[in-house]
């Protein structure tokens, strides 16, 4: 059923797209999509700070329903400049084109731009266009001296319809009744380069781009994780050595991209760690990490004050394996911190998943639930550009459902999920350890290495009108993996990217 829904929520051709806002959320009988953009100085933080004024003002009467994921850009037309941050944004609002038009300007000149003696599409703090409009959902058309909607250069511009298509894209073009997707292929097939980048953005005005599947190394300082518990765990408090020095050497000797520091083990059967202890654990090395080197660092955690003392300490993530479900502060946590966070799927707690294990369809059950986990974290403020999911592998799975979901992740189940930016985590699991009978969690790396790139391969896509469109597909075939082993891994997801990327 809920294959059939995800399907039929992609055909639509109108604008009744289900909003993912909150209940709370008011809602207004004029919608409008909007393109956003920037270049100059923290591009993130200023696009926060323009979305902050648009939906929280008293006089806007506006409210944000879906965002785009965020794609970084080569500029247009004006070609001596910096690289843009573009995404789009859905509103509901009671405004009529032209007062919108005078909001966003308004917040265009706070948020710093200069409105008047500026470059032609030059460089800018902030760039709030709006591209289609609609009242009580029919299409509305306007052309006036300085508002043409819809925007007249939209069709010809890679970064409105790489993130438009993220947000809606079987949605007609009111003029040339083409999908925004149609129109994406269109555009490529006409000679324009494929050269949007999918990213998430950092704290401190960094990046991580999914222009090649990324490599996430765990640092477990816990006593009892399933395959490293001790190795860089002390006693001693402030010991931080084998720890610090196992993160510097992922970083230099295996380029790692992500160091995902943790303070308590999750493996099946595994109470729960007191948030004291679990900061004790944690915050000292992540601090030396973050002193010693730049690497992103996410904080493996389900306790929001350990993901709040964590980010202050100098993490950029919070990688959270309830999903946002164990601490019910976990999600207005990251959305007030604007940080990243990764909502894994699992059941219960470590303590009794493994009795949790009952599936109609696993991977239609996993995206469904998935799908419930991201309209929560959205209805409490997170944007769409600040969300990862994981399938949650050896989490209130059994054998049977690990490998399904691995099999299915670049086909079905991604096309469930809407090609949402996506972590895998098969590193030495015991499915692994199942098919090449190896009991020592350890000795199960190459093991690892084929569930990688299985999932970076995965099957096909199910919904017959995204089928063969390799646009809707906009990257590589799996954004990040979780891995103990990184150096092995990393070599791997490399050649297997740019097979993946041949044509």
């Amino acid at each position: 059923q809920f294959q059939k829904e995800a399907v039929s929520l992609f055909s639509t051709t109108s604008t009744s797209m289900p909003s993912t806002s909150s209940k709370n959320t008011p809602q207004f009988k004029n919608k409008a999509y909007l393109g956003i953009g920037s270049n100059l100085g923290n591009r993130h933080d200023h696009m926060i700070t323009a979305l902050s004024l648009l939906q929280n003002s008293t006089t806007t009467h506006t409210s944000i329903t879906r965002t785009s994921h965020l794609h970084e850009t080569k500029p247009m037309y004006v070609l001596d400049q910096p690289s843009f941050l573009n995404g789009v944004v859905e509103i509901s609002t009671s405004l009529s084109p032209m007062e919108l038009l005078n909001t966003l300007k308004q917040i265009e000149e706070t948020c710093g731009r200069e409105l008047k003696g500026g470059v032609r599409y030059g460089p800018r703090v902030i760039d709030l266009d709006i591209l289609l409009y609609y009242s009580e959902q029919k299409e509305v058309s306007v052309k006036e001296h300085n508002l043409t909607i819809p925007h007249p250069l939209m069709t010809e511009r890679e970064f409105v319809l790489s993130p438009l298509c993220d947000v809606h894209p079987l949605l007609k073009h009111p003029t040339t009744n083409a999908t925004i997707l149609d129109t994406l292929k269109a555009l490529y097939e006409s000679g324009v380069k494929k050269e949007a980048v999918r990213v998430l953005p950092l704290p401190r005005n960094r990046l991580l781009a999914f222009n090649q599947t990324l490599i996430m190394g765990i640092l477990n300082v816990t006593p009892d994780s399933f395959s490293d518990g001790g190795q860089y765990y002390s006693k001693e408090e402030g010991n931080i050595k084998k720890a610090v020095e196992e993160a510097l050497y992922m970083v230099n000797e295996c380029d790692v991209d992500v160091i995902d520091v943790g303070g308590e083990s999750t493996r099946p059967g595994s109470k729960e760690v007191a948030v004291e202890e679990e900061m004790k654990r944690v915050l000292p090395v992540i601090e030396e990490i973050r002193r010693v080197s730049d690497v992103p660092i996410s904080i493996d955690t389900r306790h929001s004050d350990v993901a709040k003392a964590a980010i202050k300490a100098g993490a950029d993530i919070i990688n959270d394996v309830s999903g946002g479900t164990f601490d019910p502060q976990m999600l207005p946590t990251a959305s007030s911190l604007s940080v990243p966070i990764i909502l894994m799927h699992s059941r219960g707690t470590p303590e009794t998943m493994s009795k949790l294990t009952n599936y109609n369809n696993v991977v239609e059950d996993v995206a469904s639930e998935l799908w419930d986990r991201v309209h929560d974290a959205e209805n409490h403020g997170i944007y769409k550009w600040n969300i990862m999911l994981d399938a949650g592998i050896g989490f209130a799975k059994g054998y049977e459902e690990n490998v399904s979901l691995l099999k299915h992740g670049n086909g079905k189940l991604r096309d469930l999920l809407q090609d949402a930016s996506m972590l895998w985590g098969p590193s030495r699991k015991r499915f692994i350890g199942t098919i090449v009978e190896e009991e020592d969690a350890k000795e199960r790396d190459f093991g690892t290495i084929g569930a990688c790139l299985a999932v970076i391969c995965g099957g096909g896509s199910t919904n017959d009108e995204m089928d063969g469109n390799k646009e809707w597909r906009r990257g590589v075939g799996c954004h990040m993996l979780r891995v103990h082993n990184v150096k092995a891994v990393k070599q791997a997801v490399m050649v297997m990217d740019a097979i993946h990327k041949a044509d």
